[in-house]
């Protein structure tokens, strides 16, 4: 596969895509394509799109972003066009929107930072000593008092 030249005055064009690999892997990525160079393109950030199904549904409940490459910590990847089937860029603003904030998060759960109006917060030793004196209080006997 082989991409006509630009005929812009921008040495490469950027832009965000679906690439579909030989491998059969289906790639969401920012792509960067050399105008000197077609037969290679740089992935910026590519992750592998994945449809969460319920059991026996016939209907995706969803979708799932992955990292392409678990392992390594590099943001960007050359890919030779040989290994490229076909690719298309992305205008769906859901889409945009959904891969920029997976990117931006980095892939990481963010977790709101806890504080008191989120409830009372306290030391184990704490809230032992306050459990046990309850449990031994009169007052918290099973059994009611006799008069």
């Amino acid at each position: 596969m082989t991409s006509s030249k630009s005929k812009s005055d921008e040495p490469y064009s950027e832009f965000l895509a679906t690439i579909k690999l030989v491998s059969g892997e289906e790639i969401l990525s920012k792509v960067i394509i050399d105008s000197d160079n077609d037969q290679k393109i740089i992935i910026d950030n590519p992750v592998v799109c994945s449809e969460v199904r319920s059991p026996g549904a016939h209907i995706p409940m969803g979708y799932k972003f992955e990292p392409w490459m678990k392992m390594s910590d590099e943001e960007c990847y050359i890919l030779n066009m040989d290994k490229v089937i076909t690719l298309s860029e992305i205008k769906d603003e859901m889409v945009l929107d959904t891969y920029y904030s997976i990117v931006s998060s980095g892939f990481k759960r963010t977790h709101p930072d806890l504080n008191r109006k989120m409830g009372y917060i306290n030391s184990v030793e704490k809230s032992r000593s306050i459990i046990e004196k309850l449990y031994n209080d009169d007052d918290a006997s099973k059994e009611p008092k006799k008069d």
